[in-house]
């Protein structure tokens, strides 16, 4: 351990014992402290969590170990920490054992920023995880991030702390000023169930280099979140190749869940700076679609409305019109021209102008009703063609859902069978229905339903593929053939014209599904159902 002298004066009142306030006249403000501190942790969850390595950075802190001796106090030894909760942090057990150990040690935490020398307390402490939790009193320090991702081999990851190479020939005071972190990256080697000395303690194996003064520090992804908590750092007895090994931060969750504190947790994984850009681009175009179908459906809003309107507006003109060729045939009824006197029966003629003119109005009156008659058959004709119209619009099915782009499919194996060593996967669609840009699909019928047919060489089966875009119902069906069978559906492939690629001609590979599906006869050898949709 590193012993270094540091200026004489008292560091604490009762800095080891483990309570700051043993005279009453400091009761009340222990009081209102621990009041703010509740405060504190109930708002801590409404506070923004960082998002960077360089954010986390400023809830870094030194810890050190001081040594009350009668020449004056002593720097016995140092680490890293963290800030987890206000006023809270976290560091590897070993760092602060000895202050466990003997009345004269004390512990304090040194922030990247500020005054200095902040004493703290212990107030838990496990060596079966290799953690210890320390209260402090001093400005509010933003916690850093708990990611609750599994972290896997190969994930870039950062290294924060107080390293004791870059302190080689410094002072006590060096030690205690405020200094920023060191920082160094790597990547996960392995994931280990035991720690380095054998305890049963979940870590990561990884490529950040550290030394003894990160013990206690954190091991974050690149998006700046908790990973673990450095503690180790072992050597190949023959490569010397060095590894850091840090508790995983399931470990460090339950250490904190068991102390009582609400740390803030991240579930999302850590993209990279590709994965962030084709995140965002897929974001974009699914709200791109989204509007697109919001403006389709105020479209076919307006189209049904404006049909009904024209319907309303037929049947108006309709009933206007009749209501006209009543009225005009009641006063062409009542308009008869006055009879004259009529002459002796030898006097009169075959036919007078009065017998016309009393035609006249019957004449007009049929004339009138035939015609209201052939308009009124018209109008009917166009008003039932509209509803008609409308009843169709409202039996049609639903479009189907866009099924294209990236897409993620799941394997249902409840629905599957001999799904065994089978896992989910993702492929491209595009066009009507391509598949990785090699396999077109063929539409069955009017519905969403594509299928495919492949007749499978080294296994002499037979596979029907059928992608149900209204679902995302993705089914693989395999039907074993005999020789005969085999010769045959490749005989049915090679007449049927359909090649490989999106270019090819769906209905060349109609026809193929058409010749092989006699093939597919009785209950297949594996059925596997994946639920697809478009990634976001």
């Amino acid at each position: 351990m590193l012993a270094l002298a540091l200026a004489p004066g008292p560091l604490a009142p009762d800095y080891q014992g483990g309570d700051w306030f043993l005279r009453g006249k400091f009761l009340f403000a222990k009081a209102l402290r621990l009041l703010a501190a509740v405060l504190a942790l109930a708002l801590a969850g409404s506070a923004a969590a960082q998002t960077s390595v360089d954010e986390a950075e400023r809830g870094i802190v030194r810890v050190v170990v001081i040594l009350e001796t009668p020449e004056g106090r002593m720097l016995y030894g140092s680490g890293s920490g963290f800030v987890v909760a206000p006023n809270l942090v976290v560091t590897a057990a070993h760092v602060v054992q000895p202050a466990r150990q003997r009345a004269d040690y004390g512990v304090a935490v040194v922030p990247p920023e500020g005054d200095g020398l902040i004493p703290a307390r212990i107030i838990r402490f496990s060596p079966l995880s290799e953690l210890a939790l320390l209260e402090f009193r001093g400005p509010d320090t933003q916690p850093l991030t708990i990611s609750t991702v599994e972290p896997q081999p190969g994930d870039g990851v950062v290294a924060l702390g107080y390293p004791d190479v870059d302190y080689q020939g410094a002072t006590g005071s060096d030690l205690l000023r405020p200094t920023p972190a060191s920082r160094t990256s790597g990547q996960i080697s392995s994931l280990r169930d035991r720690a380095p000395t054998g305890d049963q303690i979940p870590t990561i194996n990884h490529q950040a280099v550290i030394s003894s003064g990160s013990s206690g520090g954190p091991l974050l992804d690149e998006c700046g979140r908790v990973l673990g908590v450095n503690a180790w750092h072992v050597s190949g007895t023959d490569t010397r190749e060095t590894r850091g090994v840090s508790t995983r931060a399931a470990m460090l969750l339950q250490f904190l869940d068991e102390a009582g504190v609400t740390p803030t947790l991240s579930d999302e994984k850590c993209l990279s700076f590709a994965e962030r850009i084709e995140a965002e681009r897929a974001a974009t175009i699914d709200a791109l679609q989204t509007q697109n179908q919001e403006l389709a459906s105020k479209i076919d809003t307006a189209d049904r409305l404006t049909r009904i309107a024209m319907v309303i507006l037929v049947a108006g003109t309709l009933a206007l019109f009749i209501a006209v060729c009543v009225l005009s045939a009641i006063v062409l009824s009542k308009r008869r021209p006055p009879q004259p006197q009529a002459p002796p029966e030898w006097e009169q003629p075959a036919e007078t102008e009065a017998d016309a003119q009393r035609q006249r109005p019957r004449l007009g009156w049929l004339a009138l009703t035939g015609a209201s008659s052939v308009v009124v058959a018209l109008l009917a004709v166009g008003a039932w063609a509209l509803l008609n119209s409308l009843r169709h619009d409202a039996a049609a099915p639903a479009p189907s859902r866009e099924l294209s782009g990236d897409v993620v499919c799941t394997l249902d194996a409840e629905a599957s069978k001999g799904a065994q060593g089978v896992s989910d996967m993702s492929i491209h669609v595009s066009g009507e229905l391509c598949v990785n840009e090699r396999t077109l699909y063929a539409r069955e019928g009017e519905g969403a339903r594509f299928r495919r047919t492949i007749v499978m060489g080294e296994a002499h089966t037979l596979d029907v593929l059928t992608i149900d875009a209204e679902t995302g119902e993705f089914r693989r069906e395999r039907y074993p053939l005999s020789d005969e069978q085999f010769a045959a559906a490749n005989q049915a492939v090679a007449e049927s014209g359909a090649g490989r690629g999106c270019s090819g001609d769906p209905q060349a590979v109609a026809r193929r599904n058409r010749a092989l599906t006699p093939f597919a006869a009785g209950e297949p050898s594996q059925r596997l159902i994946w639920r697809c949709e478009a990634r976001r």
